[in-house]
């Protein structure tokens, strides 16, 4: 019998906005027993808007002004899904992605942000630039900038948009770009004025700097249509230009016009005062996206999301609850601060004015608050040694204190019901395969295989089956990716023997939650795996689901191969070469995640290798007669070489520097963070030979790891190379296997 809380809401935040980013804010501070928080964003890492002109100026790096998602939500032990949306399901309460499936909510708030707008017919060009996605602008800029500097040429930009994003932006590439030779930036506005929703004092300080910066100011100047290299406007002229910048007033994001959701007459979702969509009140709107129907001519701009933030939690919270929910009341007036680019910054707040270096500092100081409020290092410093600071300790107390009464069964009573099950099986793709007799579809007891040669193009004599099982905790948030990696992991051990996976068996645990959580999670983690398993010619045939505390999955596999062309742990020879084809590290990598510790940068790079199946490796092992092969799980690189030393009484050489490694690897273990495996695997490091302490890497325990294998030395780079064409860019030789008299070891150099 088990105590604890079931999952019983699923709150997604689609965008991070402003207003999204305080409500994660202040769910780190205070989470809700019982429900589940999703953030979906295109971008793991996304700029600070107001801070990217100075980035774009040259004051800021780009690490100075960015967010790291990924650690970020970690800490506030919430579920982050890099992808975008494609479709809004507001009536079945789900969001469809390209490349993943449905995510199901109870409560749904979209924080999209909004496109620079172009005319129609645009046809864009190399250098036909929006100021949205800031993080695909910037990088945009930056190849402009690359070009210009390798090919000096003229080249005129105009940038379409007087308000303030166009005038900062404006100002900003001329300081960056008005070194390259010819280059000259022409500002157009189809107002009478720049900035028309700001004072007229402000409006003319701007105006003043652009001009003074060489920017050619054009006014009443509205931008019709044009082809590239030429934009036609409302008066009839046209106006020669190499690239253009759209930073035009903003357009709703498309997928809100197909969502059945209620817009205005532009594209934008309608909100009411507590912020819930007119149409659906599980959905809320924040930001840009919205239109808000108490003040439909409400600015859009990031001190009013900021205030939005605060609301949408509380509001949230309350409709969860089914309580009266409280009014959004926007500012009236909003102070603003504009960069100008040259160590000063306009001010504008109601009617008043003021432009000075002073104004800059203060926007500096603002801004840079606003980014550290949510750096998860200076929030742990700040509360360390506290456990009500501490939001994951927090939880889990207020969860047990809030579930005290909540008896679980075990046993056979901890099944995941049959309704979840059955649901969410129908829905799975499962390919057919004649060597499958009866599969999961097959409603039976057990999976039927049928074990004729024909059907698997081995000898009669020589066809042996394959088995293997692998089973772990969720080291992810994320069900999907979870389940693609799992699937990964487990037909491991039969490419590591040469053998063909064709069948898998499910073993799924899923936490306490309501029913359409747990059939939401399981859809999702099956997903995942049935991806991976079709992908590589495997047929799921079955599983078993149980209740938990943890998320966990494995697989049960079946494979053929044949008899003399098994790979072995024991037939390493004097002289091969070592070959590994994935770099090491996620141990460490996945640990740091778990701490909110794990860049975005480094997390993607321990998935992204994660990802890739050791099938192409058996494949390339078995055309060059590989010796001998195992794959890199849980004993680490030190570990599973040392079982294959033992079983063919033989010693190996490794080259410490040549060993791939993740570089999140070397970052998490310069902080100290390892795996909690580690300590176990490295009371190995009596059998290794080497002057200094044993590198951590060779002791750091891999999930879907590489394979390790050995060639004769004459083919190892031959071998190499067919790896690395195979996808596999981090294979290499990393040692050689030695005579051996005494017992088996490992000798490596000094690490450097």
């Amino acid at each position: 019998m088990n105590v604890t809380v079931p999952i019983e809401k699923h709150v997604v935040l689609v965008g991070a906005g402003n207003a999204h980013l305080v409500f994660l804010k202040r769910w780190r501070m205070s989470p809700w027993p019982g429900v589940e928080v999703t953030l979906v964003s295109e971008s793991a890492e996304i700029p600070y808007s107001a801070m990217v002109p100075g980035h774009i100026a040259g004051d800021y790096r780009w690490d100075e002004i960015t967010l790291d998602l990924v650690r970020f939500c970690r800490s506030a032990d919430v579920r982050f899904v890099a992808a975008r949306v494609t479709e809004i399901d507001a009536a079945h309460s789900r969001i469809e992605f390209a490349e993943r499936p449905a995510m199901a909510f109870d409560v749904l708030s979209l924080g999209l942000g909004s496109l620079p707008a172009a005319p129609s017919g645009w046809s864009g060009s190399e250098w036909s630039f929006s100021m949205r996605p800031l993080g695909q602008f910037t990088r945009q800029l930056e190849r402009l900038e690359e070009s210009l500097t390798q090919s000096p040429r003229p080249f005129h930009l105009a940038v379409v948009g007087g308000g303030a994003s166009g005038c900062e932006l404006a100002l900003a590439i001329q300081r960056r770009l008005s070194k390259s030779t010819g280059f000259r930036l022409t500002l157009l506005q189809a107002n009478r004025r720049l900035l028309p929703s700001f004072p007229d004092r402000a409006a003319r300080m701007m105006e003043a700097r652009l001009r003074a910066a060489g920017i050619d100011v054009q006014l009443e100047a509205c931008v019709v249509g044009g082809n590239p290299g030429r934009l036609r406007l409302s008066s009839g002229q046209e106006l020669a230009c190499d690239g253009v910048l759209w930073a035009t007033p903003a357009a709703p994001p498309a997928v809100l016009k197909a969502s059945g959701l209620g817009v205005d007459e532009s594209g934008f979702l309608l909100v009411h005062e507590t912020l819930q969509s007119r149409s659906h009140p599980t959905v809320f709107g924040t930001g840009d996206c919205v239109t808000f129907r108490p003040l439909p001519q409400l600015p859009r701009n990031g001190v009013h999301a900021v205030r939005q933030g605060r609301v949408l939690f509380d509001n949230v919270r309350e409709f969860l609850h089914e309580r009266p929910l409280a009014p959004f009341r926007p500012q009236r007036n909003c102070l603003c601060l504009m960069n100008t680019s040259d160590g000063e910054a306009i001010l504008s707040y109601g009617s008043f004015a003021s432009k000075g270096r002073l104004v800059r500092k203060w926007k500096e100081r603002i801004d840079r608050a606003w980014l550290d409020s949510f750096d998860v290092r200076l929030a742990r410093s700040a509360s360390e040694g506290s456990k009500s600071d501490n939001p994951s300790l927090a939880r889990r107390a207020s969860m047990t204190d809030a579930a005290a009464h909540l008896m679980r069964c075990g046993g056979c009573g901890a099944k995941v019901s049959g309704e979840v099950l059955s649901s969410v099986l129908c829905e799975l793709i499962i390919p057919d395969d004649p060597r499958v007799l009866m599969g999961i579809l097959a409603g039976e007891d057990a999976a039927v295989h049928r074990v004729r040669a024909d059907l698997f193009g081995i000898a009669a004599d020589k066809l042996v089956e394959v088995q293997t099982v692998d089973y772990f905790r969720a080291f992810l948030d994320d069900p999907y990716l979870f389940g693609r990696i799992a699937a990964l992991h487990s037909v491991s051990d039969l490419y590591a023997m040469n053998a063909r996976p064709f069948s898998a068996l499910a073993i799924a645990t899923l936490p306490y939650a309501r029913g359409p959580i747990q059939a939401a999670q399981l859809r999702e983690l099956l997903a995942g795996a049935t991806r991976s398993l079709n992908e590589l010619g495997v047929v799921l045939t079955g599983g078993h689901t149980s209740e938990g505390h943890d998320l966990s999955l494995g697989f049960s596999v079946t494979g053929y191969a044949n008899e003399d062309q098994l790979f072995r742990k024991g037939n390493l020879a004097p002289g091969d070469a070592l070959i590994l084809t994935k770099p090491l590290g996620t141990g460490a990598v996945m640990a740091a995640w778990m701490r909110g510790e794990c860049s975005a940068a480094h997390f993607d790079e321990a998935i992204e290798q994660m990802l890739i199946a050791n099938k192409s490796a058996a494949e390339v092992f078995a055309k060059f007669g590989v010796r001998a092969c195992t794959d890199i799980t849980g004993f680490g690189l030190a570990g599973h070489l040392l079982e294959m030393l033992d079983a063919s009484h033989i010693s190996a050489s490794l080259h410490t520097n040549s060993i791939p490694r993740l570089t999140g690897f070397d970052a998490a273990a310069a902080h100290g963070i390892l795996s909690t495996l580690h300590p176990d695997n490295a009371r190995l490091a009596g059998r290794i030979q080497i002057s200094d302490s044993p590198p951590s890497w060779l002791f750091d325990p891999q999930t879907s790891g590489g394979l390790l294998g050995a060639v004769p030395e004459n083919i190892s780079a031959d071998v190499i190379r067919e790896l690395q064409s195979s996808g596999l860019d981090h294979a290499a030789v990393i040692g050689t296997v030695l005579n051996s008299t005494t017992t088996p070891q490992i000798q490596c150099e000094s690490a450097q």
